[in-house]
């Protein structure tokens, strides 16, 4: 089913679940593969965090919530979003087992998990999707079995319609043992890019200064990012540059999408090894799984 190539580096400060190829967020299958990690990590090579990446795993569609319930996704209802955080972690619950999460936290003190809500496309800057959805991201406290819940804040263009935003900033803001982090769905890296800026309409510009603003307050020091894919260096490279300039107190960042091009399944834009550095600020241990 899979193939692990495990790239271990010095003193790495967390690591990622990097998968190579289609993944449909299958939780059974997830759980396997969380398993094999487990079974191959280095030993002795303790990190903060293991993070996934966007759409790791996935839960049901919205049947149970209608138009009404939700309101506007721009600004949903906020009882509608608890119900999807609960739906959210009853399935990150059937992920991670009492005894894999204490096999997992013999390795790391935070797991990270992408968790969407069930649609037919995978969520990329040009393809639209219309039909109601949620793409969550929590953090999980391994010794204490806590749940923290954030989710995509900025949707791309073709996901206005559908994208059950997450309009909570603040949730997107942790404090931790080890510094403050900030959480970022998919697309909510680009808040921090300022190409075509006199062109982004001006809810979009509101988001973004907002956005902005709550960071330079509350000055986080690491940053995990959850993309659904990235096959290219160039992807979310201005990004990371503008985000680096506005908030000098971070110190570590990382991000863990799938080295997957949709569009062209056998052709990447660039090699694995640059898109893997491109992506990180300092040592890591990365479990590259390879689909077969």
């Amino acid at each position: 089913m899979w193939m692990i190539e495990i790239k271990e580096e010095p003193n790495p400060f967390l690591a990622r679940v990097v998968i190579a190829g289609n993944w449909d967020g299958n939780v059974e299958v997830a759980k396997g593969l969380l398993e094999d990690v487990y079974e191959r990590w280095p030993k002795g090579k303790r990190v903060n965090f293991l993070i996934t990446c966007g759409g790791f795993i996935n839960f049901e569609r919205l049947g149970r919530l209608s138009h009404l319930d939700i309101g506007d996704v721009k600004n949903p209802i906020p009882q509608a979003v608890n119900v999807l955080a609960e739906e959210a972690k009853k399935r990150c619950q059937q992920l991670l087992s009492r005894d894999l999460r204490e096999k997992l936290g013999e390795w790391t003190d935070y797991l990270t998990l992408g968790i969407d809500s069930f649609k037919d496309k995978i969520s990329l800057t040009k393809t639209y999707i219309s039909e109601p959805h949620v793409e969550l991201v929590s953090l999980i406290d391994l010794r204490t079995n806590s749940y923290y819940w954030t989710g995509k804040s900025y949707p791309t263009p073709n996901q206005e319609k559908g994208l059950i935003r997450i309009s909570d900033l603040k949730t997107h803001f942790l404090n931790l043992d080890i510094g403050k982090v900030m959480i970022l769905g998919c697309h909510d890296l680009t808040i921090f890019n300022n190409r075509n800026w006199e062109k982004t309409g001006e809810w979009r510009k509101k988001i973004k200064t907002e956005f902005r603003n709550l960071a330079r307050v509350e000055n986080p020091t690491i940053v995990l990012q959850h993309p659904h894919t990235t096959d290219s260096i160039l992807t979310w490279a201005a990004a990371w540059n503008e985000l680096k300039r506005t908030l000098p107190t971070v110190k570590e960042y990382a991000s863990a999408g799938r080295y997957y091009n949709p569009d062209n399944p056998s052709q990447e834009r660039s090699k694995l090894v640059d898109v893997l550095a491109r992506t990180k600020s300092s040592h890591t241990i990365d479990f590259i799984v390879h689909i077969k």
